[in-house]
């Protein structure tokens, strides 16, 4: 089984609501990131106009923030190309009248862009959540959701 809880915020992301002075919202020291080179990964030519429409709009705001780095742009073309597959599911679900199809025995089945729309939405919720796009991961990169059970620097800890 996997780690459980929430996944340990970056470094940079928990300095951002800091108190200064290499501290986190919570007074707890935090320690030094690993040293990636931080620049904005090149958007890969191929993807469908609305992937990159996506992508343009998610660098904008991570790079922002100071987190990027070249080794992300598989995740962040994973992502952008799941909510292009998303917004598809979505157009084919609507031109062909809804949820089902008839078979030619004439039983009903789930429209295979069902499928399609609920493997997207799970990529989307996966990726949204690591890169902080999402309300609750937004609260988490903000230091608000941040616990990453470090008690001893706690300068609020309850004494053992």
């Amino acid at each position: 089984m996997g780690r459980r809880g929430p996944s340990p915020t970056p470094p940079k992301l928990r300095l951002i609501n800091g108190r200064g002075d290499g501290r986190d919202s919570g007074g707890r020291k935090v320690k030094e990131a690993p040293e990636f080179v931080r620049e904005r990964p090149k958007m890969p030519s191929y993807m469908p106009s609305a992937a990159k429409s996506t992508w343009k709009q998610v660098v904008e705001a991570l790079d922002r923030l100071g987190i990027l780095k070249k080794v992300d742009g598989p995740s962040l073309e994973a992502y952008c190309t799941a909510v292009w597959q998303m917004r598809e599911a979505v157009k084919e679900l609507q031109a062909n009248g809804g949820l089902s199809v008839v078979t030619d025995s004439g039983v009903p089945k789930p429209h295979p862009a069902v499928s399609a729309l609920k493997a997207a939405r799970s990529d989307i919720h996966t990726f949204a959540r690591d890169f902080g796009l999402n309300p609750a991961a937004e609260g988490d990169i903000s230091g608000m959701g941040d616990d990453d059970g470090d008690q001893e620097e706690n300068p609020f800890a309850m004494p053992a």
